[in-house]
């Protein structure tokens, strides 16, 4: 099967779990999903490793984490600044997913709290970056 359709379909039957009668919705790093913030598939144990250990890299539900195009692209950022921070992410993501359900209270302070040292990280890091001449 088409991965990038496989993807759809599982973000597709993760809507129907985790967002029913919710609106709007939030990812799972607290941003906003919007016409210019599609959607998009997270695989919470990455393809790789799966593929590694000859397990199924599919996009499941049971791996996955509902993200934003821009919260994607921000967590593949955070994976090459900090590896603590990324598996952070993921831990949460994991319960969120194990819970199959919207994102309880417990959960979302869990989220701002990363989203905090988030962009505390790419602050620091694009100062680094503008201090280089």
């Amino acid at each position: 099967m088409n991965g990038s359709r496989n993807n759809q379909e599982i973000l597709k039957k993760m809507r129907t779990i985790y967002y029913k009668d919710i609106s709007p919705r939030y990812d799972w790093m607290g941003y906003l999903i919007t016409e210019d913030n599609k959607p998009s598939y997270h695989h919470i144990v990455k393809a790789e490793e799966l593929k590694k250990n000859e397990e199924s890299y599919d996009a499941t539900v049971e791996n996955g984490a509902y993200l934003g195009k821009r919260s994607h692209e921000l967590l593949h950022m955070i994976e090459q600044l900090d590896d603590d921070l990324y598996e952070s992410w993921n831990n949460i993501f994991q319960v969120i997913n194990e819970g199959k359900q919207y994102p309880n209270e417990d959960m979302w302070k869990i989220v701002y709290y990363l989203r905090k040292q988030t962009e505390e990280l790419i602050d620091k890091h694009k100062k680094s970056k503008s201090l280089i001449k």
